[in-house]
């Protein structure tokens, strides 16, 4: 028998994440919404100075297959892809195209964040949905193209500035523009971006808006605890408990 106590913090999965270089928020909320035991293994897509954010968001499918690599030999039993931006060029059945392809290259399950809310809106069973947006305004039409092509009706969209400050904004930022809403009882709230902080905002207004909602990072997390058999962590319980039922 050994002398030593049972190993503390042996992962019982490993999940990576490709986070973009400057998203503050997209870490920290995946490892809150993921349970304790999953372990989260965290490379960086690249810098590209002088670029605009359509330039990035148009290089970063490429950069995202390449930085698969930089996890080596690390057994992941699934890797997500912290950035939603880019999905909204496609249409969603040339995204999932991508998500196939990454996951070819990878040798494991890829998760895409505008697939993963593709998906937990499914589990919802909801057709209508409120776009909330910390995008300027020609990503936040892309937004809105991509789910009315996925078969979903718009109700309305809510953009919190017109330019991109989805790094800037603080929680209480986000709390007040969820405040602002009205929306009907029948429909979500879907928070799209990775780097825009939502679980303290979603966790403020939990009840409070009657509807679901549902961000970029929560359905990462929804996609990776389904898929892989694990029990939610306790952030996603406390701030969509319509979805973590669902798991």
């Amino acid at each position: 028998m050994s002398p030593w106590p049972a190993p503390r913090h042996l992962p019982t999965h490993r999940i990576g994440l490709l986070a973009p270089s400057a998203n503050p928020a997209v870490e920290p909320e995946l490892r809150d919404l993921l349970p304790p035991g999953a372990a989260l293994h965290v490379t960086r897509l690249p810098v590209m100075p002088g670029t605009t954010l359509e330039q990035r968001n148009a290089a970063y499918p490429a950069a995202m297959e390449a930085a698969l690599g930089d996890f080596g030999d690390l057994a992941l039993d699934a890797v997500i892809s912290g950035i939603t931006g880019p999905s909204y060029a496609l249409a969603p059945e040339a995204d999932a195209a991508v998500q196939q392809r990454l996951a070819a290259a990878a040798g494991r399950p890829v998760i895409l964040a505008a697939r993963a809310l593709a998906a937990a809106l499914a589990a919802l069973g909801r057709q209508r949905l409120l776009l909330f947006s910390p995008y300027p305004g020609w990503l936040t039409e892309r937004a809105e193209r991509y789910w009315r092509a996925a078969g979903l009706e718009l109700v309305e969209s809510f953009k919190l500035s017109d330019r991109f400050r989805a790094y800037e904004l603080s929680p209480e930022e986000v709390a007040d523009g969820l405040a602002r809403l009205a929306p009907p009882a029948d429909c979500t709230v879907l928070l799209s971006g990775t780097g825009m902080p939502t679980l303290d905002a979603m966790g403020w207004m939990a009840g409070r808006l009657g509807v679901p909602m549902v961000s970029s990072n929560l359905a990462c997390a929804f996609v990776a605890c389904r898929d892989l058999g694990l029990r939610p962590g306790a952030a996603l319980g406390a701030c969509c408990p319509e979805l973590a039922a669902k798991i």
